[in-house]
């Protein structure tokens, strides 16, 4: 094997190694990435403006008021079967605090 092709094989393996070190941590408090931090607050203004009643909860009904892929899906995302989603519930995970 040529010496550059080596080269270029190390090299590549450190960066898979590099990025697989970081891109846990973005997601971690105070060390969140820039897209990291505006998809939360993308959710966290869809979620705010479907929850038309301000009861924290997105029913069925709210959500196919401004959210029709998630009225079509609703069941599936309501894990606990209560008819409503949570904020947790919305986002898939509990890693992202609502503010």
């Amino acid at each position: 094997m040529k010496p550059s092709a080596i080269l270029f094989v190390l090299l590549a393996a450190a960066g898979i190694a590099h990025a697989q070190t970081i891109v846990p941590k973005l997601d971690q408090d105070g060390r969140k990435g820039d897209m990291a931090r505006l998809a939360h607050k993308q959710a966290q203004e869809k979620f705010d403006a479907a929850d038309t009643d301000k009861d924290g909860k997105i029913s069925k009904d709210e959500a196919a008021a401004s959210l029709p892929y998630i009225a079509e899906h609703f069941d599936r995302y309501d894990k606990d079967k209560d008819g409503f989603l949570t904020w947790e519930e919305f986002v898939g995970h509990n890693r992202w605090k609502k503010d």
